[in-house]
């Protein structure tokens, strides 16, 4: 009994249903492209970009990635969508650079992919990529080099030099900010300043109180803006005369 099921699960994994997987793919990546290239003989352009998508998953080997790619190219093309029409053409090309469009198109289409074509060419004549069978090379481990002790800073010369880097950043960033917030702050001033001149000269009360409404808010963001400005620039003062207090820190080595 036990020989008869062992003879049985042989015979079922030596059969072509269970040893032949890859003429499976196969025929199932062909009938995805001919799918493909039927919608898009009928116009059909999203219904084959889906069976384009469906045959990349299936595809086995460059040469079949780029049939899918260029076919892409294609469909977008029609698409008007020419940008990706042209990542599609150079997605094949650099696959396989002899590829030839497989069926007639518009001629500004046939243009960008001779366009593509020529661009890929000099890009493989500059950097030439190798075989896609070619084994790669594994680089070498690098060995962890463990400077000398008496090279290295102890933990606390590097907090110091850090602090004191960005003590010396402080106060240039505050004084950048106080004249960012004085420049704002001036703009309103003068804005405001022209809307009571417009109110003064205004014919109609109705438009008078819009000018003088409006010279309130720009008043308002004037003297808030200066007020900061005023602040950031003290606290460039203090950091900076603070940071000159400061002595020096110095890393010392031990021999």
């Amino acid at each position: 009994m036990k020989l008869r099921i062992v003879l049985g699960l042989v015979l079922m994994l030596a059969s072509p249903a269970w040893s032949q997987p890859s003429a499976s793919t196969a025929s199932d990546f062909e009938r995805r492209m001919a799918a493909a290239a039927r919608a898009y003989e009928d116009l059909d352009y999203e219904h084959a970009l889906g069976e384009f998508e469906g045959a990349s998953v299936l595809a086995r080997d460059d040469g079949e990635r780029a049939r899918v790619a260029i076919y892409r190219g294609l469909v977008l093309g029609d698409l008007r969508r020419r940008q990706e029409s042209l990542a599609a053409f150079r997605a094949g090309l650099m696959l396989r650079p002899d590829a030839r469009l497989p069926v007639k198109v518009s001629p500004k289409v046939a243009r960008d992919f001779e366009n593509v074509r020529r661009e890929v060419q000099r890009e493989l004549a500059r950097n030439p990529r190798p075989p896609s069978d070619a084994p790669r090379a594994v680089p070498d481990a690098k060995l962890a080099q463990t400077p000398a002790p008496a090279l290295v800073p102890s933990a606390g010369a590097e907090a110091e030099v850090r602090t004191s880097r960005s003590t010396q950043v402080l106060p240039l960033a505050l004084l950048g900010a106080s004249a960012v917030l004085g420049g704002v702050g001036g703009y309103f001033g003068l804005k405001s300043r022209g809307n009571v001149s417009d109110a003064r000269a205004a014919a109609f009360y109705s438009d008078r109180q819009a000018h003088l409404d409006s010279a309130r808010g720009q008043a308002l963001a004037a003297n808030v803006l200066l007020g900061a400005a005023v602040t950031a620039a003290a606290g460039a003062a203090i950091t900076w005369f603070l940071a000159d207090r400061t002595p020096s820190p110095r890393a010392e080595v031990s021999p």
